[in-house]
């Protein structure tokens, strides 16, 4: 009898970037392999690989109960359809949705990847905590499943959902975020002449996007000779995205220099002295690993996730969460430190090599489906 997995994600943009070398390894080690998202352009290319897809309307940051009750009903079927031996959850509304109708469905083995916790978490007002109230309810409820395993990938996380929803201990366990393909992210010289400081992630505030282009600003104003580029799409889903209207000014004022999501991100990275992400809280930022990999240095913020990422003084710096002073300055003392900048990068790529290695961390997670099937 053949082993299913079904990976029930909330977008398949996220899963192809951060989970795809896992659901390959599976298909290999004889696993019938489920994609079950929110499909945008990715759905032929992943039916090519061999995996089977099904399109789940999620509506993202929705709280339309018509809207809300499509996805559930969606997922129900395809749970009672394909019967799966393991249902691996990941992100905030599928594990939700799925953990709930793992109660009323023939589902074997459920895994749960905790990627972060994220805006949600960070908002303090009356709304966003009575939603972290109720949401918390729902995870306490569905970490009492029996033959559950939940994946964190920081120690912050995971003391805090052992406080806050009962989650067990045995129940756990940390992998450090998706890993590098370090073959393809190779270490790389570091280019001396005029430095270009480089933040890629999606063009939303909790990622300290405001924060980036105020240090660029005060490279400006001080007449401090660097090149600012920032990557990635807005996230027009996200609470916190960036107005178009602001990004178009910080360009036509020559503040920063921005390109949208680059599937070569690699070649970008090369080209900077230092990778920079001031972001709020994340879970294991997968661009702190890609610039370990290739060599260079850090700059980011003491929070959980991104302080994970980094060995504080050996790899990179560690900066006060939305402090675009500490941030500019951290970025002026590392540029005219061409000794350290060198130190640090061969730091770096030494770490990744240890710790981030895509092979190790997909071996982790078969390891995980091999002891519940």
């Amino acid at each position: 009898m053949s082993k299913k997995i079904i990976f029930l994600a909330n977008i398949d943009k996220f899963l192809v970037s951060h989970r795809l070398p896992i659901a390959k390894q599976l298909l290999l080690d004889g696993y019938d392999v489920y994609i079950a998202t929110e499909f945008t352009k990715y759905q032929n290319k992943l039916k090519r690989l061999g995996f089977k897809t099904y399109n789940i309307k999620f509506s993202r940051n929705s709280l339309n109960l018509f809207k809300m009750f499509i996805p559930f009903f969606q997922i129900f079927i395809l749970l009672l359809k394909i019967k799966p031996s393991i249902l691996h959850l990941i992100s905030l509304k599928p594990i939700i949705f799925g953990g709930l109708l793992t109660f009323v469905s023939p589902v074997k083995s459920v895994v749960i990847s905790i990627t972060g916790l994220g805006s949600l978490y960070l908002k303090k007002n009356f709304f966003y905590k009575a939603r972290e109230k109720i949401l918390n309810y729902f995870l306490r409820v569905i970490f009492i499943l029996p033959n559950l395993n939940v994946i964190l990938q920081n120690k912050s996380d995971l003391k805090y959902l052992i406080k806050e929803t009962g989650l067990k201990k045995n129940k756990s366990k940390i992998i450090k975020g998706s890993g590098v393909d370090l073959k393809k992210f190779k270490y790389s010289k570091l280019n001396y002449k005029i430095p270009t400081i480089l933040m890629a992630s999606r063009i939303i505030k909790d990622k300290g996007v405001i924060e980036f282009i105020k240090a660029a600003s005060y490279f400006k104003k001080k007449k401090i000779k660097a090149k600012f580029y920032l990557i990635g799409n807005i996230d027009k889903e996200n609470p916190s995205v960036v107005n178009k209207k602001l990004l178009d000014y910080w360009t036509k004022n020559k503040l920063v220099n921005y390109l949208q999501h680059q599937q070569d991100i690699e070649k970008y990275i090369k080209k900077c002295a230092i990778v920079v992400l001031p972001s709020y809280r994340e879970g294991f930022p997968k661009i702190l690993m890609e610039a370990a990999a290739i060599g260079r240095p850090v700059i980011t913020t003491n929070v959980p996730g991104c302080r994970d990422a980094v060995l504080k003084n050996v790899t990179g710096i560690l900066i006060p969460v939305k402090n675009y002073i500490a941030l500019a300055k951290a970025i002026e003392r590392l540029c005219k430190n061409k000794k350290k900048l060198k130190k640090f990068g061969i730091a770096a790529r030494k770490h990744a090599v240890k710790n981030f290695n895509v092979i190790d961390i997909v071996s982790q997670h078969i390891s995980i489906y091999k002891k519940i099937v």
